[in-house]
């Protein structure tokens, strides 16, 4: 399965060159692991671990102060970018059309896309959640060669970093859509931990996990692993 661990704005660079020593003792159980800091700390990823970035640029090389863009994530020889994370999109309002210049920035530069698709807690409850990810879906990919290589991560808005998580059989209804209509692994993110990784893991047409909180607890992230065996 693919393990793609979100640090989101923690650690400093003590903090992180001590998280990277532990982390090379995990027992990973030959999961494809993914490393996902904040950018400023690309640079202390050792080579043999693979990883990303939480976000990229819209923008092209030039003068856009304070932007990161995919041509110099790629030269720091990451692989991967998530793209349409819900914080992106509820706590700095950036919509899809953002996201989708992020993506075409991605593919341009060749790092593969986490594209996140999810739904609001109202959007959930009216039952129409799956046409809506679709839709989003559709939208991204506009106009866009699907045969490129990238990842979905289904993660439900209302469960990111809340404890809240989706029956199995709704999280199915959304990972069988996206595989059938999309043809790529598909992960799951959102409250994904040690406590309730033996439901989750049960859930058909999942490929892996993006997970956030847990990916800053070694501990816990060890057990994690060792329960999803």
């Amino acid at each position: 399965m693919i393990i793609a661990l979100n640090h989101k704005s923690n650690f400093t660079k003590d903090e992180i060159l001590n998280y990277l020593e532990d982390y090379k003792k995990l027992n990973t159980y030959n999961h494809e692991m993914i490393l996902i800091p904040s950018v400023c700390y690309l640079p202390l990823i050792p080579d043999n671990i693979t990883y990303g970035t939480e976000d990229v640029s819209s923008m092209d090389m030039g003068a856009y102060t304070g932007e990161v863009t995919a041509k110099a994530i790629k030269s720091l020889e990451a692989k991967y970018t998530l793209i349409n994370h819900s914080e992106r999109t509820t706590k700095m309002n950036e919509n899809l059309d953002v996201s989708k210049k992020k993506l075409e920035q991605a593919f341009s530069n060749d790092l593969i896309p986490i594209i996140c698709i999810g739904d609001t807690k109202k959007e959930h409850e009216s039952g129409k959640y799956v046409d809506k990810i679709k839709k989003d879906m559709d939208y991204l990919l506009s106009d866009i060669d699907k045969s490129k290589d990238f990842i979905i991560a289904y993660e439900p808005i209302f469960a990111i970093g809340t404890g809240l998580v989706p029956t199995n059989l709704d999280i199915e209804k959304v990972t069988t859509m996206l595989k059938d209509e999309y043809q790529k692994k598909v992960l799951y993110g959102g409250s994904a931990n040690e406590n309730n990784i033996d439901e989750l893991k049960r859930v058909k047409n999942i490929d892996g996990f993006l997970l956030g909180g847990i990916s800053l607890k070694l501990p816990s992230l060890q057990e994690f692993l060792d329960k999803l065996q």
